[in-house]
């Protein structure tokens, strides 16, 4: 009986022996007592987790320090990773810091004694480099970027690498140097990407924050929002001139525009340009002193024609036929430039000044009395839509010519205009 006992008790053994070494076996192809070391190194503070193969990390709760922000991790290579996939072996983390966002981002950029922002112009390296430092809570060092007059898109990419994780760094290739509006659109635009995350842009308003800046154009909220207004002129109530264009400032320093059609607009919406910059600025040296002396924009149309008027010689040059289109700023061009011209380039001139005033005037070719003489001169057309005829060069003649001092040919209506019997082309019929 004993050694039946043994036998039972072997057998028994061997047994609970077979099914431990089939449980040890099984376990181990499982990997159930194999655990992988991670360690994960965050500005020199160093913590190590333990998972089983295949698991992955829980890094939710490594945050960067004060005034930083983990951009991403490197590994032990120094090869950019994904410490939070499933771990295969042991490894080794790194954090790569860079600086932390501004809460807001502060105007950075300033508008001129006018007040305007000029969109169009350059942008300088010192001012994106204050744009930059606007981006971020902590001093960054774009020092180098100072020195450039002038900036593209790809050395706007430089300065912004290392601040950013590469994940966030806007395609910047150009070699085009970048204006002000475009400049203040890609940092204002990365950085609402970067700190609001989609949908911040349904909440731009559309103001005018110069009156250069066309609320509607492409990039013009983001500039506005660079614009460092509390530093901006404030321009007294009344009307202005500015860059040869005439504004209205209204109590509140809102700006408002005369448009070619004699209404008032905000900003620069439907702002006149000549189309000739040599003109444009021609144009706004005459109104300036004009501008500056009188008060409604009645008496600086006055005092423009008497300015044509009385400051210019006649001198013979082109004729054109009546009806004839497209000689108005050459000729308005040679007689601001030289002084001297024929009665076209007197039509022209009072044109253009007052076309920078805001009036919808119109230079026009055709003929004057009764034998039809070849003629130039200005019309305008009041609310109701009447014709009014300007025709400064006739006036200067009678005037410094003839000594006939009583004749006034600003602002003919109709029936004082008659009697001169002026023959428009039929687009002016």
């Amino acid at each position: 009986m004993d050694r039946e006992l043994r036998r039972a008790a072997v057998l028994a053994a061997a047994l609970v022996i077979a099914a431990l070494s089939a449980f040890t076996a099984a376990v181990a192809g499982t990997g159930a007592f194999t655990r992988l070391r991670l360690s994960f190194d965050v500005d020199g503070a160093v913590t190590e987790l333990y998972v089983q193969p295949g698991e992955r990390p829980d890094i939710s709760g490594f945050t960067a320090p004060e005034g930083s922000r983990l951009l991403y991790w490197e590994d032990a290579s120094g090869a950019a990773a994904d410490p939070a996939a499933p771990a295969e072996a042991d490894a080794a983390y790194a954090a790569v810091l860079g600086p932390a966002l501004a809460a807001e981002m502060e105007p950075w950029l300033d508008t001129d004694g006018y007040g305007l922002a000029h969109p169009d112009d350059y942008i300088s390296g010192a001012e994106l480099a204050a744009g930059l430092r606007a981006m971020f809570a902590v001093p960054v060092d774009v020092s180098w970027l100072e020195e450039l007059e002038t900036v593209t898109e790809r050395e706007l990419a430089s300065a912004l690498d290392g601040l950013l994780a590469p994940g966030e760094l806007p395609e910047l290739t150009g070699r085009r140097t970048m204006t002000r509006i475009e400049a203040a659109d890609a940092v204002y635009t990365l950085y609402m990407d970067l700190s609001r995350g989609e949908g911040w842009g349904a909440a731009l308003e559309y103001r005018v924050a110069a009156p250069d800046l066309d609320p509607l154009r492409g990039g013009a909220a983001s500039m506005a929002a660079c614009l460092d207004m509390d530093a901006a002129p404030r321009l007294d109530e009344g009307l202005h001139n500015i860059d040869g264009y005439l504004y209205r400032v209204d109590a509140d320093g809102l700006f408002y525009m005369y448009t070619t059609a004699g209404g008032l607009y905000y900003g620069p919406n439907g702002r006149y340009s000549s189309g000739s910059e040599a003109l444009d600025q021609l144009v706004a040296e005459a109104l300036e002193p004009i501008c500056a002396e009188y008060g409604t924009r009645e008496e600086m149309l006055r005092a423009a024609y008497l300015y044509v008027r009385d400051n210019f010689d006649y001198l013979r040059r082109n004729y054109y036929e009546v009806g004839d289109e497209g000689w108005q700023i050459d000729e308005a061009v040679t007689m601001l430039s030289t002084h001297r011209g024929n009665c076209y380039n007197f039509a022209a001139a009072f044109w253009a000044l007052a076309r920078g005033l805001g009036y919808d005037a119109y230079a026009v070719a055709g003929t004057v009395g009764w034998d039809r003489s070849p003629h130039g001169w200005v019309i305008m057309y009041d609310e109701d839509g009447t014709r009014v005829i300007y025709d400064v060069e006739l006036e200067m003649a009678y005037r410094y010519e003839r000594g006939r001092t009583d004749t006034d040919l600003y602002a003919m209506y109709p029936d004082a205009a008659y009697s001169w019997n002026y023959i428009y082309g039929e687009q002016y019929e």
